[in-house]
């Protein structure tokens, strides 16, 4: 008998370009990121008040929605994000498991990154703490911003991506695999060490969205991740 994450049989739901287009995109942000310099001197340049919201948030927000557009619409006759949220909540008991899969993944994540953040003597990389809240309107945005980003990104690296992977090689622990390593280039803005643990994070929700069929205990932990490390920092 083998196991779940060795062989699959799913179909992808795009053309290979598209998830090669989507893939290409994803490496020349990580290859321009990685030239840029730090967002340190570029935050104090950002307007204030209600300018320096959208000034911060506005295009993450945008680059966020229109890759969900991408994989979900674009190339296709209808949405194809039902079938990408995976298994729905069609139990009280199955949406009780996701939660709590979710409250422990939070749980792990928190305590890995304050671990981290200890053990090396460091915040955040300069291109995150430009976008940290400090005011009311930025911690509401952020809230906003967090929903959107931990929504987002599982559509896309543990929904779109995963199965792509999967159809494509034939083995569901490949597509783990590559959908976490490229999870962890598109955050490479953010320094080495932040790549790294991106990737590892990666790989447990990518194992948690193969197990469960489904995104929903995956985004819950994400957005709550997300939220927490702005709101609790």
């Amino acid at each position: 008998m083998t196991s779940s994450l060795e062989t699959s049989a799913v179909g992808p739901v795009a053309p290979r370009w598209h998830t090669a287009l989507l893939v290409a995109l994803y490496l020349s942000v990580a290859v321009v990121g990685s030239q840029l310099p730090d967002g340190g001197a570029a935050a104090s340049a950002l307007p204030g008040g209600h300018g320096r919201v959208v000034a911060r948030y506005l295009p993450l927000l945008l680059v966020q929605w229109g890759t969900l557009f991408y994989v979900a619409r674009v190339g296709r006759p209808r949405s194809a994000l039902r079938a990408l949220l995976g298994a729905p909540w069609s139990t009280a008991r199955r949406a009780a498991v996701d939660l709590a899969l979710a409250a422990a993944g939070w749980v792990a994540i928190r305590a890995t990154e304050l671990a981290w953040a200890q053990a090396t003597a460091g915040g955040s990389a300069p291109s995150v703490a430009a976008l940290l809240p400090r005011t009311a309107p930025e911690l509401l945005a952020w809230a906003v911003v967090s929903a959107s980003v931990g929504f987002c990104e599982e559509v896309v690296f543990r929904g779109y991506l995963l199965t792509q992977f999967e159809a494509f090689t034939g083995r569901a622990w490949v597509a783990v695999l590559l959908q976490a390593a490229l999870f962890g280039l598109a955050h490479g803005e953010q320094g080495p060490s932040a790549m790294l643990r991106a990737a590892f994070y990666g790989v447990g929700f990518g194992a948690l969205a193969r197990w469960r069929r489904s995104l929903a205990p995956g985004i819950v932990c994400h957005v709550a991740t997300d939220l927490a490390s702005g709101l609790l920092r």
